[in-house]
């Protein structure tokens, strides 16, 4: 008698946990970020009035890869393998997130603009380092790791443009 209704309810029971697990519609792989907003939040919150050195280390691949997309990501890669076998500095010299070598970010403001496409969007980041106002435009895209940034402008220059785009 236990048997026979202790089944049905391991059973239920079994899809309810599968269904928690399950991803749900526009899930994103691990560790990938489901909103524009998400990557910004957690990238832009190793900056907002934390000392010199607390920001985002591109040091290995797996954080560029975290970040960027995969056609970007391929290129800061390849630049920095390119630029270490020549014992060379690599193009992206600084920090692409705050436009220089050294911070102290403070006055951080980060805006998404609506989109008519899905999959890409723009970000405005404004801030001051060392008081100095400091505007950047992230290009930002859907890929198959959630949302991840594509291009950086700077006003002066492009992430895209230091790679020869």
């Amino acid at each position: 008698m236990l048997t026979g209704l202790l089944r049905p309810l391991l059973i239920a029971a079994a899809f309810v946990i599968a269904g928690c697990a399950a991803p749900g519609p526009g899930a994103v792989a691990e560790e990938g970020f489901a909103s524009p907003q998400d990557l910004l939040n957690e990238l832009y919150g190793h900056y907002a009035d934390k000392p010199a050195g607390s920001g985002v280390d591109l040091g290995d691949e797996a954080t560029i890869e975290k970040y960027f997309t995969p056609e970007m990501a391929a290129k800061i890669e390849a630049d920095a393998r390119q630029a270490a076998a020549a014992q060379e500095v690599p193009a992206l010299n600084g920090d692409p997130f705050v436009d220089s070598q050294d911070w102290q970010v403070t006055d951080l403001a980060v805006a998404v603009a609506k989109s008519a496409e899905p999959d890409k969007t723009m970000a405005a980041i404004t801030f001051r380092n060392y008081g100095e106002a400091k505007e950047l435009k992230l290009s930002l895209a859907k890929t198959a790791r959630g949302w991840q940034i594509a291009d950086i402008d700077w006003g002066h220059d492009r992430l895209s443009k230091i790679f020869g785009e």
